[in-house]
């Protein structure tokens, strides 16, 4: 009868370890934080959770999909250079109350310039991809 309750307060004792482990996952709100999980989840090849902060549009769709599509293509090295790399922040600007312009390198490829712009919908910020490529 006692191993029985040893067992059960082992078990549970594991339990509340494991839960109070779990780290909660911050959540990004404003424009800046949103512009730099975007581009660490690019970064870090975890395309998922980068396109949780993408404008969801047919244009944005593809544009995302391309990109993904070619920057999984690197090797391994490559990818963990990129992991690695810092986020620069060289401009940011707000042209508008709901617009947020982000322009960074990242230090593995510094002299790739990425302008992003964010805008808010629904009170969230989102990536609208349109504006990073030429013409847009």
């Amino acid at each position: 009868m006692i191993k029985k309750y040893h067992t059960l307060i082992i078990l549970l004792l594991t339990a509340a370890l494991f839960a109070c482990n779990g780290e909660k996952k911050k959540v990004p709100v404003n424009d800046v934080e949103v512009a730099n999980y975007f581009i660490r989840n690019l970064l870090d090849n975890n395309f998922n959770e980068a396109e949780l902060y993408l404008l969801k549009d047919e244009t944005n769709n593809q544009l995302f999909d391309r990109f993904k599509n070619q920057f999984s293509h690197h090797d391994k090295a490559t990818l963990d250079k990129y992991k690695n790399a810092d986020i620069i922040v060289t401009n940011t600007s707000n042209p508008a109350d709901s617009i947020f312009i982000y322009t960074y390198i990242n230090s593995y490829k510094t002299a790739d310039t990425t302008t992003l712009k964010l805008v808010r919908t629904e009170n969230k910020w989102l990536v609208d991809l349109k504006y990073t490529f030429p013409g847009n």
